[in-house]
């Protein structure tokens, strides 16, 4: 299996590296592994080696973006490589690759949006800041997607939104730049835990109280948003799981036994939500692999 990474942006993104490695090693499977370093030209060029790899027999990969994929898809195609869709979804012909393993982020939004209204009820203003993903990723659309359709049930404004690409310190300096404009701020949604983490700081560091005077959520559920919630500084973190591998290769080994054809378009991974107030927050933590 050939196997395209977006890069190693973070504790997620490693933890989902780690259980390829993992699970390939455990089946025997021969893993070549590509880290296309955030860059999407890279990824392309990564994909047609694969294409080009006598070696490789099944692809996977998860898409820095959802669009532009059609033909690189098409020269798997004709190469007859079966592609499978890791973490992130694409736009465009269904029919282009064997399924997408991974999680529903507009639910992921959604679940968030839910737990921000709670957080803000009886709030006088709902003003809340968003740390967007990289721009053009379906987690980053979808989760935006989500979160807005649950929060503006309970009159929550994004007053911001921008991107910090995933990353702590792009997310720190977003939510600087917007302090220096106004503290009118109530809570903050980080499309992942990174971005969570540098809005943290970025408050401390302005005199306000991360989880107190501006509630937080993040999606991820890494241990280090585990370590934010014992630490009190971080809300809720709503999980996206990236233990995904073993499901990967059992899609593939069905694949290359001829079954690809009955499989669903999406083979959902299994999520939770977690609470910085929950009483067994310690003993879950200790039990997480990631």
């Amino acid at each position: 299996m050939g196997f395209l990474q977006t890069g190693s942006e973070g504790g997620w993104r490693a933890a989902n590296t780690a259980s390829y490695k993992e699970t390939a090693e455990q089946l025997g499977v021969n893993l070549k592994f590509y880290d296309s370093q955030n860059d999407l030209a890279k990824q392309v060029a990564g994909f047609q080696q694969f294409i080009e790899d006598p070696e490789v027999n099944v692809i996977s990969i998860s898409p820095l973006e959802a669009a532009g994929w059609e033909q690189v898809l098409k020269d798997a195609e004709a190469a007859g490589k079966p592609v499978i869709l890791s973490d992130r979804r694409i736009d465009g012909n269904e029919d282009l690759y064997v399924t997408f393993v991974g999680a529903d982020f507009i639910e992921e939004g959604r679940k968030s949006g839910t737990e921000m209204c709670k957080l803000l009820e009886g709030s006088e203003s709902k003003n809340v800041w968003e740390l967007v993903g990289n721009v053009g990723a379906s987690a980053a659309i979808d989760r935006g997607v989500g979160f807005r359709q649950t929060a503006e049930e309970c009159g929550i404004v994004v007053t911001n939104s921008q991107t910090g690409n995933w990353s702590v310190v792009e997310g720190k300096q977003v939510t600087e730049a917007w302090l220096k404009e106004s503290k009118d701020v109530q809570g903050i949604f980080g499309q992942n835990d990174e971005m969570a983490f540098g809005a943290i700081e970025a408050l401390k560091e302005a005199g306000l109280v991360p989880a107190v005077d501006v509630k937080i959520i993040s999606v991820d559920a890494t241990a280090g948003a585990f370590q934010a919630m014992l630490d009190g500084t971080l809300n809720v973190t709503v999980e996206c799981n990236p233990l995904i591998a073993p499901q990967v290769f059992e899609v593939a080994l069905a694949v290359m036994n001829g079954e690809g054809a009955s499989l669903p378009k999406w083979i959902p991974s299994i999520e939770g939500v977690f609470y910085m107030d929950d009483p067994n927050l310690a003993e879950i933590a200790a039990g997480r692999k990631y």
